[in-house]
Order: C-alpha cells, then sequence, then structure tokens
C-alpha cells in the first residue's frame, strides 16, 4: 500500500483570487515498505517524491503564470 504526497502551488492576486493552481502527486512509502526497505532507502525514496513532485507543481504553475502575464500583455483589457 502507498500514501500519496500531494503538493499544490497557487499564485494570487492582490484580490486573493487565484491566478493559477497546479498540483502535483506522487506515492510515498508506506509503514510497511519502510520495514522492508529499511529506513535508509525508504527516507530516499520520500525525498525524491516530494523533491520532484515540488518542482513539478512549481514549474507548471510558474509556466502557466507567465502565459497568462502575456496574454494580459498582448491584450490589456483582459482582466
Amino acid at each position: 500500500m502507498k500514501n500519496t504526497l500531494t503538493i499544490t502551488v497557487a499564485i494570487k492576486n492582490e484580490e486573493g483570487e487565484i491566478i493559477t493552481m497546479k498540483e502535483s502527486e506522487r506515492a510515498v512509502p508506506y509503514i510497511k515498505e519502510i520495514e522492508d526497505q529499511g529506513f535508509r532507502s525508504a527516507f530516499h525514496d520520500l525525498e525524491t517524491a516530494v523533491l520532484e513532485s515540488r518542482k513539478e507543481a512549481v514549474d507548471a504553475a510558474m509556466l502557466s503564470y507567465l502565459e497568462e502575464m502575456s496574454l494580459k500583455k498582448q491584450h490589456p483589457s483582459r482582466s
């Protein structure tokens, strides 16, 4: 059995409205797997899941944000 790590990145405007929100999920070791793999190996899997998921969510949010800002610059009347 695996647990799931979910990382969500949201970028909000001054009014607190969400401009973009991206999410990334990774499986992380469960207690049984930690016992079977050993702590170091399971911790490595957990650390890798966190780093990869964070990077994926941040990169996707930044790309979406920059695309939205680019559209607003091309069409200033967009709010």
